[in-house]
C-alpha cells in the first residue's frame, strides 16, 4: 500500500483547542516520538509500482444513489433515474420511467446536481415545458446545449472521477479507510469559494456538484455534493445534509460505515497552508449528533436530509457512534492500511498518535 506521508516541518508552536471535553486517552490510541516518524519519505519503486498496478481497478459508476434518499425518493424514482442515466450516456432523447412523477423526479436539477452531477447543466429540469413530458412509460430529454458538447463533457467528468478514484482509493481499502482518504484528498486539494457563495442565488446553474469536482474548489453545498458522490462511487452509502445554527445554514455529508452513521463536513476540514503543512484537520470527520450540535451549533432535530427546500425531509440519519472520536483531537499525518492505523498529531502539543481501528 502506498503511504501518505507528509513534512515534520509542523507549526508545533501553535496551539489548538478542540471544542467539547478534553480527549482521554482511549485504549485504541497509542503516543509515539517524532523520532519513529519517517521525514518526508518516499514510498519504494516497488510499492510505486504496484499501486500503480491497482490503479485500474476503480472505474465509473453512472448508477449511485444513496440509501436514504431511496427511502424518500422511492424505488421507482431510483430506477427510473438509472434509466435516465443510461439514455444521457448514449446520447438519446428519451428514457423509461414508470410514471409522471417519476419523471418530474428525475429530471429535477436536485437528483442530477448530487447523482449524475454532469448533466445537471446540459438537460432541461422543466418538466412543464414543450420540449419536455411524459407518456406511456417513456419521458423526453431536452437538452439545452448541443447534445455532442454534453457527451464530450460527460467523458472529460468520467476520466476525473477515475482519476479521483484511482489516485487516492485502492479496491481493498476498507469503507473507513476510502473515507478517510478521500477527505484527506478533498481537504488538501480543494478551497473554499467564497466569491460564489456570495454569489449563491438558490439554483443550480451557478452552485453545483459538477462545477467543484472539475475547478477543486466550492461552497459548502458543493463541497458536500462532490465528497458523498466520490464515496458512492467508492461504494460507500453517503448523501448530504443541512442544518442551521447562528451563522445560518449549512450542508455537509453523512457517510455509512458498518451500520453506523456519521457526519462528515469537508469544507469545514480543508486545510491551511499556515498550519501543521497545510495537513488536513481530522476535527470535521466521522463526527456525532452531540458533537454536531453541542461543538459547532447545528441542533440534530432540524437535520434536514439532501438539503433541499422544496424536499424538506428530516433525516434518518443518526450519528451515534463515537468510535473514532480520538481522531477529532488532531491533524492527518499518515495512513497505514497494513497496519490499520491512522496516525495524527495532537493538537495539545503531546505529539504524535497513532489511533488503530478495526477493518
Amino acid at each position: 500500500m502506498k503511504k501518505s506521508y507528509l513534512s515534520i516541518a509542523l507549526l508545533m508552536s501553535i496551539t489548538l483547542t478542540a471544542c467539547g471535553t478534553n480527549a482521554s486517552n482511549p485504549a485504541n490510541v497509542t503516543s509515539i516520538s517524532v523520532e519513529d516518524m519517517p521525514l518526508s519519505a518516499e514510498p519504494t519503486d516497488e510499492a510505486t509500482n504496484q499501486d500503480n498496478a491497482n490503479q485500474t481497478s476503480n472505474t465509473f459508476n453512472p448508477h449511485v444513489f444513496s440509501k436514504e434518499e431511496t427511502m424518500i425518493w422511492g424505488e421507482e424514482t431510483r430506477d427510473s433515474f438509472f434509466n435516465l442515466c443510461d439514455a444521457l450516456l448514449k446520447g438519446e432523447d428519451t428514457f423509461k420511467c414508470t410514471d409522471q412523477n417519476a419523471y418530474e423526479n428525475c429530471i429535477s436539477g436536485r437528483l442530477l446536481n448530487y447523482y449524475f452531477p454532469v448533466a445537471a447543466l446540459y438537460i432541461s429540469t422543466d418538466s412543464s415545458s414543450a420540449a419536455c413530458g411524459f407518456e406511456n412509460g417513456v419521458g423526453k430529454i431536452n437538452y439545452i446545449k448541443p447534445k455532442e458538447d454534453f457527451l464530450r463533457a460527460e467523458k472529460e467528468f468520467e476520466s476525473r472521477v477515475e482519476k479521483i478514484l484511482n489516485e487516492n482509493i485502492q479496491p481493498g481499502y476498507s469503507p473507513f479507510e476510502k473515507a478517510l482518504k478521500m477527505y484527506v484528498y478533498m481537504s488538501e486539494n480543494y478551497t473554499y469559494d467564497y466569491e460564489m457563495n456570495n454569489s449563491y442565488d438558490g439554483t443550480y446553474e451557478k452552485i453545483n456538484t459538477y462545477r467543484s469536482l472539475m475547478s477543486s474548489k466550492g461552497t459548502d453545498r458543493e463541497l458536500s455534493g462532490v465528497y458523498s458522490y466520490l464515496m458512492l462511487q467508492c461504494g460507500v452509502d453517503a448523501g448530504v445534509i443541512e442544518g442551521n445554527n447562528l451563522s445560518g445554514s449549512h450542508q455537509w455529508s453523512y457517510v455509512t460505515i458498518g451500520k453506523n452513521e456519521y457526519h462528515v463536513d469537508p469544507s469545514f476540514g480543508l486545510s491551511s497552508p499556515d498550519l501543521f503543512d497545510g495537513s488536513a484537520p481530522l476535527d470535521s470527520f466521522l463526527m456525532t449528533d452531540n458533537v454536531r450540535e453541542e461543538r459547532d451549533g447545528f441542533p440534530a432535530a432540524n437535520f434536514i436530509l439532501g438539503g433541499t427546500e422544496d424536499n424538506p425531509q428530516k433525516t434518518k440519519v443518526a450519528a451515534k457512534d463515537d468510535t473514532f472520536g480520538a481522531l477529532r483531537f488532531g491533524y492527518f499525518v499518515e495512513i497505514d492500511c497494513d497496519k490499520n492505523t491512522v496516525t495524527y498529531g495532537s493538537y495539545d502539543d503531546t505529539g504524535y498518535q497513532d489511533f488503530h481501528y478495526e477493518d
